[in-house]
């Protein structure tokens, strides 16, 4: 098989599992969408909460079963990655699927999978073909997966909202969506990903900032109903962010002690450990959010704002307390550069104005990915889609671009959609390529 290269800068290497070095399975017979395809409505109600019960959407024990024994021993794939050379790929294949809901899909504009040191995997969340369901499983798009890093396989953390029998549902007291037992249950919270997740370690929480949307009408209409007619009702600010409880098992989100923000299309969520805090970006106004005070602080940073909107690409640097954030929309920046440094220590927005080769400013979550690497004190962006496809280093030493390679894995089509993580352990970059809402997904891997 012939593979196209930057001249010298990568190899590929091939690793049978899950299919080895091969080309995109052969599409199924059509997506399986749900537009024009509404779903059984389900009964909804309002009202107080009742007492919580000991199960959320599906049973803690349910969920401990599923995360039994992780972080899983390596398998084989992982010897090699350990030894995988510089700026190396590795095509990992499919992973292996959940025993009963099958494989993670494809999500476009997600470029995040929030990484679980303690877990050996990484999470994905957030819809891709807007509106659609899986008309096999009959569950909504927005279920909670983990790739198991360790193990090469998707466990289903949680498997979406049932459209046929969709939950009843009540406003509880702390005014969120909930259950009949007050639990809360985010149903079509996320249009898509964006850089908008991320794992609190000190909690075990995988948490999520929401970006409501209208797409999921048609397959939940009883849902849509009772949010609308629940509206004013429903909490949209003072509130904690989503958060996936990995000891508990369940969904939940709390009333905050103090007034927190809004969250909608594109914002950026990023937990700090040096903080222990979840810094938070809404259309340049920082937060950050203390999970065990249950408080959002607003900050008011000094310097000059990014010249961007939303949709920026973003990763933090715990050796200079930094977030790097660039390539956002609406507005694209203007000028030379869109790469913007918030200092977490001064409360400051840095515009490094790097030298070195441009980039381009646009590279948002549907076609790009920011990922500090820590092995190599690195910043790097893939850029996954469009004219400038192709991978680039930010030195913050030499506050300066490189190119690293100008193109990928040809196996990797520019027509899919991708979501990614760093493996700080590893000092490997983890992707997942896939159809938008397609199961055909594969891993690869790379070391910079």
């Amino acid at each position: 098989m012939t593979r196209r290269w930057a001249a010298g800068f990568a190899t590929f290497v091939g690793l049978s599992i899950g299919g080895g070095i091969v080309g995109f399975p052969p599409p199924v017979a059509g997506i399986e969408a749900a537009i024009g395809e509404s779903g059984k409505a389900g009964p909804v109600a309002s009202g107080d909460a009742v007492p919580l019960a000991a199960e959320g959407a599906g049973t803690a024990s349910d969920v401990r079963n599923a995360l039994a024994g992780l972080p899983s021993p390596p398998g084989r794939h992982i010897d090699k990655l350990r030894v995988l050379g510089r700026n190396t790929w590795l095509d990992l294949g499919r992973p292996a699927a959940d025993p009963k809901w099958g494989r993670a899909r494809g999500r476009s504009w997600t470029a995040n999978m929030a990484f679980a040191p303690s877990l050996e995997g990484a999470f994905l969340f957030g819809e891709g073909v807007h509106g659609w369901y899986n008309a096999g499983t009959g569950r909504y798009m927005d279920g909670l997966w983990l790739y198991d890093v360790m193990a090469h396989r998707w466990i289903n953390v949680y498997p979406g909202t049932d459209v046929r029998n969709p939950p009843e549902l009540i406003v509880n007291r702390d005014g969120f969506v909930a259950l009949p037992n007050g639990r809360p249950i985010p149903i079509a919270t996320m249009v898509h990903g964006y850089q908008m997740t991320t794992w609190d370690p000190v909690t075990k929480r995988f948490m999520a900032m929401p970006n409501r949307h209208g797409y999921y009408k048609s397959a939940l209409p009883g849902v849509a109903a009772f949010i609308e007619a629940n509206r004013a009702r429903i909490r949209t600010e003072r509130a904690s962010p989503w958060f996936y409880d990995m000891t508990e098992g369940r969904w939940g989100r709390l009333k905050t002690r103090r007034f927190g923000p809004s969250s909608g299309y594109g914002d950026t969520l990023i937990y700090v450990p040096s903080m222990n805090k979840t810094f938070f970006r809404r259309k340049n106004r920082i937060w950050f959010y203390d999970a065990g005070a249950n408080r959002w602080t607003p900050a008011s940073p000094l310097g000059l704002e990014p010249p961007f909107g939303i949709d920026a690409t973003s990763c933090y640097d715990p050796k200079r307390g930094r977030i790097y954030i660039g390539g956002g929309s609406y507005p694209v920046a203007a000028g030379p550069n869109a790469l913007w440094i918030y200092d977490l220590a001064r409360n400051r927005w840095i515009d490094p104005r790097p030298s070195g080769v441009r980039i381009g400013n646009s590279y948002g979550t549907n076609s790009a990915m920011m990922h500090c690497d820590l092995a190599n004190d690195v910043v790097l962006l893939f850029r996954h889609k469009g004219s400038m496809r192709g991978i680039y280093a930010y030195d913050p030493n030499g506050n300066a671009w490189s190119v690293v390679a100008t193109d990928f894995p040809e196996e990797w089509s520019g027509r899919n959609v991708a979501n990614g993580f760093y493996h700080p352990g590893l000092g490997i970059h983890f992707f997942h390529v896939a159809g938008n809402s397609r199961d055909n997904g594969r891993i690869f891997a790379y070391r910079y």
